[in-house]
């Protein structure tokens, strides 16, 4: 018996770190569900679109669509989105926009309920508000200016 745990010291040690390491993922996933904030995973249960969606997101409430020279002169639109829940719901309203519109550029951020899109002209209003309803959000607010 000695002699066989003498030559698997090293595996036993590695097992062994692996563990702890393991309980305090866990630990720490325990603490921050307690607190309230995502854990990793929403697990597919957002509201809308049922993906299983990470709540991190590169742009995720933190963008205002920089404007270049050869941009000036096009349509800011703001539109304010009810039911945004995550970078996944960013993802489908991004591609609503992108598949029912000639924009140039589109951004979502799910933390401030808004979607920002540059375009040459601007957007019909009301076949926003028909486009976004079909794939389960609600237009609360639109707003478009010149820049």
């Amino acid at each position: 018996m000695q002699e066989w745990f003498s030559n698997n010291i090293g595996t036993i040690l590695a097992g062994v770190i692996v563990l702890v390491i393991v309980a305090a993922i866990i630990i720490g996933m325990i603490r921050r569900k307690k607190s309230g904030k995502p854990v990793i995973d929403c697990g597919g249960e957002c509201s809308k679109c049922g993906g299983g969606c990470s709540h991190s997101s590169g742009n995720s409430g933190a963008y205002d669509i920089p404007v270049s020279a050869a941009e000036k002169g096009m349509f800011r639109t703001v539109i304010g989105i009810d039911g945004m829940m995550c970078s996944m719901c960013e993802s489908h309203m991004n591609d609503c926009i992108r598949n029912n519109f000639d924009v140039k550029r589109v951004i979502s951020s799910f933390k401030k309920g808004e979607t920002v899109v540059l375009s040459k002209e601007p957007l019909d209003e009301e076949k926003t508000k028909d486009e976004i309803g079909k794939i389960g959000y609600k237009v609360i607010s639109f707003a478009s200016s010149r820049i």
